[in-house]
C-alpha cells in the first residue's frame, strides 16, 4: 500500500503497534544486556515508557496530530524507566516538537521530525557513546530523510529507515567493545528497531489494535493522578507483594493473576518477583501467590477510602509550611536499606534499584511529597540518573541530582546533608563526598559471559567494583576478600557492608571476622540491608 499523509489517530495507531511489538521482543531485548547480572532490563524499560506515552496518546487521539505528538511525548517523559527509556522520551520530544502545529504530515515531515528526535535524543546525553540506541536513531534518521527527498509514500520511509537501523544495530559490536566482548549488540538499538518495526505495522494496516490485553504491563498511576472518579472504580483495592522462591516465572504469574483484576505490573527475576494489581478480593491474590512461594511486603490499600480522604486533606496540605528548606529522595531497595536511609534524614525513598527502574513520574511523585521547596534525589543506579535528571523540568520545586551510582554512595553523601543549607552548596559537597568512596557489590552471573577476560558461567558469584566485574568465584566470602584487596589502601578506615535476603546473620558475621582479621587497621561494620538479587553492598572510606 501507499501512504501519504498521516494524522493524530494515525500516530496513536501507530505508537500502539510499536508498543505491542516490543512487548512481545522485551524479554529478548532484556537478554542483551552486556553485564551478566540480574537487572538487565532495557526492553522491560522501554516498553513501560511507551505504554505511558499511549495512555496520553489515547487521551488525546482525536486532536490534531500536533497536539497529539506533545501528548504522547509528556506521556513518555513521564513514564520514562532507565537510560534507554528517557532517551526514548527525548525521541518523541524532539518528534513533537517538529509536528508542532500540524495537522497531518507527509514522509518529508516524518523523516525530519525522526532527525529532530535524534538531535534531541543526543542532546540530553552528556556524553553520547557511539554503538548504542543513539547511534541507531539517527542513522534510521538520516535514510528516511533521504528516502523522504524522493519519495512520497511514508511505508517505504520507514522500511528505508528501519532498513537503516538494522544494518547500524548489526555494527554496534563493532563500535563498542564491551558488545563486541559480551557477543551481543546494543539492547537499546535492539529495542528501538523492534518498535520500529511495529510503529511501521500500525501505518500500514488501517484498523484499530486492541491494545487492552497489554495493559497488565502499565504501571498504575497515583491515586492523585487517577482520572476515574472514586464512586466508578472496578477494582477497589491496590494489592502489592513480594513473591520469594525459586525459578519463578514473570509470565507464568502474570497469566494466572489477569483474570482477577487490571493495573497489574509483574516484574522480577528467577528468586524475587515483585507483584501489583487492582482487584476486588486481595486474598484471591495472596492464595494465588502462596503456590511459587513466600509472600513479603504485602499491601493492601483501599482506593475508595484513600480517595475520599485524599480529596479531604488535600486543601489542608496545601497549607502547611515546609519543614525545611531541603527535603532528600532516595530510590532503594531492602528493608534495612530503606531504614537506614530514614534515619539519615531521607524523607521519601522510592523502591527499585536493579531490576525494577522507577519512572521519571515516581520520582516526580516522591518529591512532590516532601515538605521542602528544593529536593535532592540520590538515584543510587547508573541506569536511573537520566530519569531523576528530567523531575526538575516537571516540579514547581528545585529538584537537583547527586548522580550516586549506589547506596553505598548516597549514605556518604548524607555526610554533608544540611537541611537548612544552600542548594546548590549542599549539592557541591555531596557531589564531592561521593568521590571519597569506593564502592562493591556481589551477585550472580544471569548467564554465561566473557568479561574482562573474565569467562564467567551461569550461576557463578560475581564481583564488581565501581560498576566493573573484576572477581567471579563459587562463595561470596572468597569474593569479599577479594573485593577488599582491590578497594582498601593505605588511605581507607572504615569498611562497611551490607547484606542482603537470602543470607543468614550468622553467615555474615563469620565475614566480618574473617575482615577484621585481615585488615585489623581498619573498622568493620555489617549491617542487614535485606536488598535483593545482590548478596553485599560494600564500600570502602
Amino acid at each position: 500500500m501507499s501512504l501519504e499523509f498521516v494524522e493524530g489517530i494515525d500516530l496513536v495507531r501507530s505508537i500502539k503497534a510499536g508498543c505491542i511489538k516490543l512487548e512481545h521482543n522485551k524479554d529478548r531485548v532484556d537478554r542483551l544486556n552486556v553485564f551478566p547480572v540480574p537487572d538487565g532490563d532495557t526492553g522491560t524499560n522501554m516498553y513501560l515508557t511507551l505504554m505511558s506515552a499511549v495512555k496520553e496518546g489515547e487521551k488525546n487521539q482525536e486532536q490534531v496530530l500536533g497536539k497529539v505528538a506533545k501528548a504522547i511525548s509528556k506521556g513518555a517523559l513521564m513514564g520514562a524507566r532507565g537510560n534507554s527509556g528517557v532517551i526514548l522520551s527525548q525521541i518523541f520530544r524532539g518528534i513533537a516538537r517538529e509536528l508542532e502545529g500540524k495537522e497531518k504530515a507527509g514522509s518529508v515531515d516524518l523523516a525530519r521530525a525522526f532527525k529532530t528526535g535524534s538531535d534531541t535524543a543526543y542532546e540530553a546525553v552528556m556524553k553520547p557513546v557511539e554503538g548504542t540506541i543513539l547511534t541507531v536513531i539517527r542513522e534510521v534518521a538520516r535514510a528516511c530523510e533521504k528516502e523522504a527527498a524522493r519519495n512520497k509514500d511514508i511505508i517505504a520511509m520507514l522500511l528505508a529507515g528501519i532498513n537503516a537501523g538494522v544494518i547500524t544495530l548489526k555494527k554496534t559490536p563493532d563500535m563498542l567493545p564491551v558488545l563486541k566482548e559480551a557477543g551481543v549488540v546494543d539492547s537499546g538499538g535492539q529495542g528501538l528497531v523492534y518498535f520500529l518495526e511495529g510503529f511501521m505495522e500500525g501505518f500500514a494496516f488501517d484498523n484499530e489494535i486492541p491494545l487492552e490485553n497489554y495493559r497488565q504491563g502499565l504501571v498504575p498511576e497515583a491515586v492523585e493522578g487517577m482520572a476515574v472518579s472514586p464512586e466508578h472504580l472496578e477494582f477497589q483495592y491496590c494489592t502489592e507483594l513480594l513473591i520469594k522462591g525459586n525459578d519463578l516465572d514473570p509470565e507464568e504469574i502474570k497469566q494466572h493473576l489477569n483474570p482477577l483484576g487490571d493495573s497489574m505490573l509483574v516484574v522480577g527475576g528467577d528468586d524475587l518477583v515483585k507483584v501489583h494489581i487492582h482487584v476486588n478480593h486481595p486474598g484471591k491474590v495472596l492464595e494465588s501467590c502462596l503456590q511459587w512461594g513466600q509472600l513479603s511486603d504485602i499491601k493492601i490499600n483501599n482506593m475508595l477510602e484513600e480517595m475520599h480522604e485524599h480529596r479531604l486533606n488535600l486543601d489542608e496540605e496545601r497549607k502547611q509550611k515546609p519543614d525545611k528548606k531541603i527535603g532528600l529522595v532516595a530510590v532503594a531497595s531492602g528493608a534495612g536499606v530503606i531504614e537506614i536511609l530514614k534515619s539519615l534524614g531521607v524523607d521519601e525513598v522510592v523502591e527499585g534499584g536493579q531490576t525494577m527502574n522507577p519512572s521519571t513520574e515516581d520520582l516526580l511523585s516522591a518529591a512532590e511529597k516532601v515538605k521542602a521547596p528544593a529536593v535532592i534525589i540520590f538515584p543510587n543506579n547508573s541506569n536511573i540518573i537520566m530519569a531523576a535528571q528530567q523531575v526538575d523540568s516537571l516540579s514547581d520545586k528545585k529538584v537537583v541530582v547527586v548522580p550516586t551510582l549506589s547506596v553505598m554512595q548516597a549514605i556518604t553523601a548524607l555526610v554533608a546533608y544540611d537541611p537548612e543549607g544552600d542548594i546548590d552548596s549542599v549539592l557541591s559537597e555531596m557531589t564531592e563526598e561521593i568521590k571519597q568512596v569506593k564502592f562493591a557489590e556481589i551477585t550472580y552471573a544471569v548467564r554465561d559471559s566473557l568479561m574482562n577476560g573474565l569467562d564467567i558461567k551461569e550461576g557463578d558469584k560475581i564481583g564488581i567494583v565501581a560498576g566493573e566485574i573484576t572477581v567471579t568465584g563459587d562463595g561470596e566470602k572468597d569474593i569479599a576478600q577479594k573485593l577488599l584487596e582491590q578497594m582498601v589502601d593505605d588511605d581507607s578506615e572504615l569498611i562497611t557492608l551490607f547484606y542482603g535476603n537470602g543470607l543468614l546473620e550468622e553467615d555474615a558475621s563469620a565475614l566480618k571476622d574473617i575482615i577484621e582479621e585481615s585488615f585489623p587497621e581498619h573498622e568493620v561494620e555489617m549491617h542487614w540491608g535485606g536488598q535483593p538479587h545482590y548478596s553485599y553492598f560494600i564500600s570502602v572510606e
